[in-house]
């Protein structure tokens, strides 16, 4: 639980909280195990009734012990560790084009944080997964899983992909790459179609690489003199607006 918690074990995943794990058993995830306190809130209570009753490892920790394994300053009282889930690039992007939905990309997004936020706004507004190029934090790092406030495990993600692997794939699919810029084309002007939406970092933007391989080059018009918006929200307008209408994630 400490190696995960530092980021030094990577083929499996931290869940803490009631509601993560919760969708973990929705997901019918395979938890290794739980760990939880003698102590529990009624909400943990029903969580853990519910690991132990599918058969898991459920077994209690003392407090000081379980709060060197939390990411949180006021630990919850119950975590959980499970396999990492891997999906596979070229099926994701099989699946947009049989959708002829959207599939967003997360280009250097180093935040943990936005990344959870950029989870939750594909689930919630129809992408048909995600994909986090190599020097993205991980959808499963602990903030980024919290961040998602739960919607991490109803799509398709994929982790530490190469600008090139993506260009080959996209072309191999014959799924254009759209880009967002600043100066980029309106995107009310721009008509939903199958596609890979493509995000940079707030600072750098999306790298040269990817610029030159992208059909498209998309912006969201501010006023006031406001110059850009937070990488999530620049998200969620612009898959609302692109992503198939009723599309299943």
């Amino acid at each position: 639980m400490r190696a995960l918690r530092r980021g030094r074990e990577k083929s499996a995943v931290l869940l803490e909280g009631a509601r993560v794990i919760d969708e973990a058993l929705d997901a019918a995830a395979n938890c290794e195990f739980v760990l939880h306190a003698e102590q529990l809130d009624q909400k943990a209570q029903l969580v853990l009734a519910r690991a132990q009753a599918a058969g898991l490892e459920c077994l209690p920790v003392a407090a000081e012990l379980l709060a060197e394994g939390s990411d949180l300053d006021a630990p919850t009282g119950i975590l959980a560790v499970m396999p990492r889930p891997r999906a596979e690039l070229d099926g994701l992007l099989a699946r947009a084009v049989e959708q002829q939905g959207l599939v967003l990309v997360a280009a250097g997004v180093q935040d943990p944080g936005n990344v959870g936020a950029l989870v939750r706004v594909g689930a919630g507004l129809g992408a048909v997964g995600l994909v986090f190029l190599q020097g993205s934090a991980s959808p499963w790092h602990p903030r980024a899983v919290r961040g998602a406030s739960g919607t991490t495990f109803r799509l398709p993600l994929v982790e530490t992909v190469t600008a090139a692997d993506l260009i080959a794939a996209a072309a191999r699919q014959e799924l254009p790459l759209w880009t967002t810029a600043a100066d980029g084309r309106p995107y009310t002007t721009v008509a939903p179609q199958a596609c890979v939406l493509i995000l940079g970092e707030e600072g750098r933007g999306v790298p040269a690489e990817l610029e030159s391989a992208a059909s498209e080059r998309l912006g969201i018009p501010l006023q006031r003199g406001v110059e850009s918006l937070n990488v999530a929200t620049a998200a969620a307008v612009l898959v609302a607006a692109l992503a198939r209408p009723g599309g299943e994630a």
